[in-house]
């Protein structure tokens, strides 16, 4: 798995671009969980129990 590591040959940019890619997502998605509205996930979790 190393020897393959070490041998990318102009494919790096493909790792890092991917990783790049995730980290991006990753960082929206917490930033978009953190600014949520706490009473709007309040009624969203309330929701099914709802009749």
């Amino acid at each position: 798995m190393f020897e393959q590591l070490k041998n990318l040959a102009g494919r790096e940019y493909y790792l890092i671009s991917s990783l790049l890619l995730f980290l991006i997502f990753f960082i929206i998605v917490s930033i978009y969980l953190i600014k949520l509205n706490k009473n709007h996930v309040n009624v969203m979790s309330e929701l099914p129990l709802k009749d």
